[in-house]
């Protein structure tokens, strides 16, 4: 009896013992061996991920999922490839599963509602997206990304104030410049300001940013600022300092100076008696008004500032057409794209030549610049033949190799009337190195795949099909490609890394998996059987701890 005691207290030890060795000493090979297989399945998707094969992408990474449940950064990479693919739902639901799932880890729970997020912005979302990037900053204020993105959220949303202090944390956090930024943020708040009519606000705003720097983009909006208080002269000499300052910024700038001129001379006389004749010869004159049409073309910020001085149109809406130049004009049946340099309703002779006069002086001080030069041109009164031909030839002299320029000089060479002028300047388009010698030089191109092989060749080496080719005339010439790699147009390949299907061309893994199988396979041998039941009794009891 003795001995049987002692046998089975023997027996109890060693398995304890063993059970001991098992949990503290001999590792469990389980884990060991799904880390190996999650490894070979993240290379297998990042490999097809590079071969931009992303349903198997998918695939691999919901293998990865299926087998283990607790690891979340499958989850996490799952979503972001719904995202990059354009399934925002499911990569909603993949992310708001997490953060529920995770809410008693503050660190994952943070991660979740980031991309989640993210979700919500690519998803044309921006007040979810907002709220989910607020809950991140607030949980967490120095998260450089939420930041980030919330401050870009805030911009689109025209909350610029916001923006601007978001972007002052930013530059704090990485000890960057973001003066500028904030700047701009500011000045874009303080024309908000504008639009609703609150001039005290827009004033604090435009202070806020003058401490910070003095831009065009600043004197612009005090022009603004000016014109709503009835301060035309105000005006006139702040968009002058804009001008100054960015001197291509003159056709965004020209219609509120010509209202700033327009409403300095209606102010020189406030008291004089209106006359029905004279008013109803104004307005008759397309020079006296600023046409709605023009206003409702112009930006928000400048809306204003165009209509505080502006001479009410006549009944009904129509104005009078005046024609530059006694000949016929040429009806164009398709518009032409882009924004005339001056507007449509010219000003009146007085203000255009105080306008001409304040262009002139700009131009004294930044130097020959052609948007200056082409709206001279354009201003220019079409009954003086001597500053035309003046305008003439400082655009032919000044910027020779312009197209615009030419087609300013040929215009008022038109006007002008004179022949040998508007021969000199057809030619500067038509001849055999002018300006429009591309229009009547073409390319071959594949009619089915827009190919440009360069010499003909009967077969298009791009969808091999035969007699394809047709001369394309009328091309502008391509411009300058960009030094920057990123910018390069790159020739897409359907095929596989190595030239075949996607599924047959993945390379192996290149990174270390762990253990490999032979050495999972050794290292099993190796173990002692009671290692091996230590290792199961381990194996039962960390499950049986898992599912409590």
């Amino acid at each position: 009896m003795g001995a049987a005691l002692i046998l089975m207290l023997v027996g109890f030890g060693a398995l304890a013992a063993g059970v001991l060795i098992g949990r503290y000493y001999v590792p469990d090979d389980r884990q060991l061996r799904r880390t190996a297989r999650h490894s070979k399945a993240y290379m297998r998707a990042l490999s097809h991920l590079i071969a931009r094969d992303h349903d198997t992408v998918v695939s691999e990474l919901r293998g990865v999922v299926e087998e283990n449940v607790d690891d979340v950064e499958p989850y996490f990479a799952l979503g972001a490839m719904f995202r990059s693919r354009g399934e925002h739902e499911r990569a909603i639901r993949v992310h708001q599963a997490l953060a529920l799932r995770e809410r008693d880890k503050r660190k994952l729970k943070q991660r979740a509602m980031f991309e989640l997020g993210l979700d919500f912005r690519a998803a044309g979302m921006p007040r979810r997206a907002t709220r989910a990037m607020e809950q991140v900053v607030l949980e967490e204020p120095s998260h450089e990304g939420a930041l980030r993105v919330l401050a870009a959220l805030y911009e689109e949303q025209a909350r610029f104030n916001e923006a601007a202090n978001l972007q002052h944390r930013l530059g704090k956090k990485r000890e960057e410049d973001t003066s500028q930024r904030e700047h701009h943020l500011l000045v874009a708040a303080a024309q908000s300001a504008l639009g609703r009519d609150d001039l005290d606000s827009a004033k604090q705003q435009l202070k806020a940013a003058q401490k910070l720097d003095e831009s065009a983009h600043f004197y612009a909006a005090a022009a603004e600022l000016a014109a709503a208080r009835g301060n035309h002269r105000g005006a006139k000499e702040r968009l002058k300092q804009a001008l100054v300052a960015d001197p291509a910024l003159v056709p965004h700038l020209l219609p509120g100076l010509i209202a700033a001129e327009e409403g300095i001379e209606k102010s020189a006389n406030p008291g004089r008696t209106r006359d029905e004749l004279e008013e109803e010869e104004r307005r008759s004159k397309p020079m006296a008004a600023v046409d709605p049409a023009l206003v409702a073309s112009l930006e928000g910020d400048q809306k204003q500032l165009a209509l505080s001085a502006a001479v009410p149109p006549p009944a009904g809406g129509e104005t009078a057409l005046a024609s530059t130049s006694a000949a016929t004009p040429v009806r164009v049946t398709t518009p032409p794209q882009g924004l005339p340099l001056v507007p449509d309703a010219k000003p009146g002779a007085s203000v255009a030549d105080r306008v001409l006069s304040l262009l002139g002086e700009v131009e004294a001080e930044t130097g020959p610049r052609l948007e200056l030069a082409l709206i001279r041109a354009q201003l220019a009164p079409p009954d003086d033949a001597a500053q035309q031909v003046a305008l003439a030839k400082e655009l032919a002299t000044r910027f020779p190799d312009a197209i615009a320029a030419r087609v300013a000089t040929a215009r008022l060479a038109i006007e002008g009337g004179d022949q040998a002028a508007i021969k000199t300047a057809l030619e500067v388009f038509v001849a055999d190195q002018g300006s429009l010698a591309w229009a009547i030089r073409g390319r071959w191109q594949c009619d089915h795949c827009g190919n440009r092989p360069g010499p003909f060749s009967w077969r298009c080496g791009s969808c091999r099909r035969w007699a394809s080719l047709r001369m394309e005339t009328g091309i502008e010439p391509p411009p300058i490609a960009s030094r920057e790699r990123r910018a390069a147009v790159r020739t897409p390949r359907p095929e596989g890394l190595l030239g075949m299907s996607p599924d047959e061309s993945l390379p192996s893994a290149t990174l270390d998996s762990g253990l490999s199988d032979d050495e999972m396979t050794s290292a099993g041998v190796r173990r002692s059987v009671l290692g091996k039941v230590g290792g199961w009794f381990s194996g039962v009891w960390r499950r049986d701890r898992s599912r409590a």
